[in-house]
């Protein structure tokens, strides 16, 4: 009788405290990375990635079959505004491709605010509204 009782509590302590806190355990890792937002952006003909360099810099590199280009980011917060600086030596037909596709890229990576000009100019290429 004393044994089926102890199997008896033994039970109710995994039922009522282990298995909740097991629960919880495993809902608070899922929210965790939930809230992540990602690092990458991944389309079947091109890739966007947010590469932290420091704890203030960042880099966006657009990567497809043909090149790789990377933008200096500063600090890639994604709520505050984000401008980035397409490279001098990019010719103007690169650029009306690369421009959709970076823009497309920023908003899947969860970009709020952002700006794509050319580097030394200011007329803006691509702005978010």
């Amino acid at each position: 009788m004393l044994n089926l009782i102890r199997s008896d509590e033994s039970f109710q302590v995994l039922a009522f405290i282990v298995l909740p806190l097991v629960l919880l355990f495993i809902g608070g890792i899922i929210l965790y990375f939930r809230r992540i937002p990602p690092s990458v952006a991944t389309f079947p003909n091109f890739s966007l990635r947010v590469e932290k360099v420091g704890r203030e810099d960042a880099y966006i590199v657009y990567r497809d079959t043909d090149r790789r280009v990377e933008f200096y980011a500063g600090r890639a917060d994604r709520k505050q505004s984000l401008c980035l600086e397409l490279p001098d030596e990019l010719s103007d037909q690169i650029i009306k491709e690369l421009v959709p596709k970076v823009v497309k890229g920023l908003a899947s990576l969860g970009f709020q605010k952002y700006k794509v000009l050319r580097k030394g100019e200011t007329k803006i290429l691509a702005a978010s509204s």
